[in-house]
């Protein structure tokens, strides 16, 4: 296995370990949910498996691997924009879950680029993006999106409100099981991790 100054054996093991807790957490709500949280949870344990397996297989010696998965996760993203924009038509509001969903898929195929095919102001754009990720499901402020929180009855002409029962007409919100958001803090930051220290 190959190891750097950022990235020893030892922390691209215990790393992987916790990706693959993440894609365990993940995998039990592909199970357990129905709908467009059925598949963001999916989408999600594909990107921590796809994690596990970059952080315990490094491209060298691994390039078929790293081939296939850059067209896997090309293809998953461009899936997640037209997801979005469908949802988009029958929701009449574009869910900012989703739209975050396909950005942390584009980074994973920027991830997967050969490193010749990379340029550090992206990198670092990259980097950023999933360290802001990292805080706002660490702190909580992906529930504090209005059109991600339920909608008080009454409100129905809001942009994004209200169907009977209080519940915003989105249909994946950021209200969920107490493990989701740390899972996702963590996933975002081992992704800002390795693309820093690559």
């Amino acid at each position: 296995m190959m190891s750097s100054p950022l990235l020893p054996e030892w922390l691209r093991i215990a790393l992987a370990a916790v990706l693959c807790g993440v894609a365990v957490l993940h995998i039990g709500h592909v199970l357990a949910m129905r709908g467009q949280r059925r598949w963001w949870h999916a989408s999600h344990t594909v990107m921590a498996l796809g994690m596990v397996a970059m952080y315990l297989l490094p491209r060298m010696g691994n390039e078929g691997l790293y081939q296939a998965g850059l067209a896997l996760f090309a293809l998953v993203t461009v899936a997640l924009v037209a997801g979005a924009v469908l949802i988009r038509r029958g929701e009449g509001v574009l869910n900012p879950l989703w739209l975050a969903a396909a950005v942390d898929m584009l980074a994973m195929t920027y991830m997967l680029l050969p490193m010749s095919s990379r340029f550090a102001p992206v990198t670092y754009l990259f980097v950023g993006y999933l360290g802001a990720q990292a805080v706002a499901w660490t702190a909580g402020l992906w529930s504090r999106v209005p059109v991600l929180r339920p909608v008080p009855v009454g409100t129905a002409d809001a942009p994004g409100a209200a169907t009977a029962g209080g519940q915003g007409a989105v249909a994946l919100t950021a209200e969920s099981a107490p493990t989701v958001p740390p899972s996702l803090a963590v996933m975002a930051a081992t992704m800002a991790y390795m693309l820093a220290a690559m």
